[in-house]
């Protein structure tokens, strides 16, 4: 997947207006593009906003630099979480086959202060973006003894990743790769932050 290069990506900070469209529920400025790909999907509020697209046309990341070409490989890649999962399919809608994707956020502090640039590989769309973040450094993580402000590229499916305060008697910690959750056969163990802890939530596989 390919990636811009830090020291390459703009600055840019992108605020949403208040609409419906960032409610969750696409307005009459912004129609479909393409198949609706929350056809049969029940209505969730999409928990981080989602950028409109940039109309750039494109055939390869060398015509996006800084940036990415949203070509039908890419989309692949993303088709579950753009048919399931309420942020993958509202950027799905916003985004045109062909047209450039640019990231919206390259550092923390392009963020508000209750929010951090996520790594592309903590949401269910293509694209890096502002996301709320439990906290910022260790100097917050002293509620249950000294604790770590430690990242997770995913929540359960469908939640975006991010960075929360994980300490050594949680049930599960992401800093110590052996202290991860087990799932019964057919089932699926999350480790995600709950109630300010690390827990282990387990639950049954997606559809195909």
């Amino acid at each position: 997947m390919a990636l811009c290069g830090l020291l390459a990506c703009p600055s840019r900070r992108w605020r949403a207006p208040l609409s419906t469209v960032d409610a969750g529920r696409p307005s009459g400025s912004w129609p479909p593009r393409g198949p609706s790909p929350d056809a049969g999907v029940p209505f969730r509020v999409p928990t981080v906003r989602i950028p409109p697209g940039d109309e750039t046309p494109c055939s390869t990341d060398a015509d996006c630099r800084p940036g990415q070409c949203f070509t039908p490989e890419l989309e692949a890649r993303y088709s579950a979480m753009f048919r399931d999962c309420a942020d993958g399919a509202l950027w799905r809608e916003r985004h045109r086959l062909g047209t450039c994707v640019r990231p919206e956020c390259r550092a923390d502090a392009d963020c508000p202060p209750s929010e951090r640039c996520a790594d592309q590989q903590m949401l269910p769309f293509p694209q890096r973006v502002c996301v709320p973040a439990q906290c910022r450094g260790d100097g917050e993580c002293r509620a249950h003894g000294r604790g770590l402000c430690t990242h997770y590229l995913r929540g359960r499916r469908c939640e975006h990743g991010g960075w929360a305060c994980a300490y050594p008697s949680d049930e599960c910690y992401p800093p110590d790769p052996f202290r991860r959750c087990a799932a019964p056969r057919g089932m699926i163990a999350w480790c995600v932050p709950r109630q300010g802890r690390f827990r282990c939530v387990v639950e049954a596989p997606p559809p195909p």
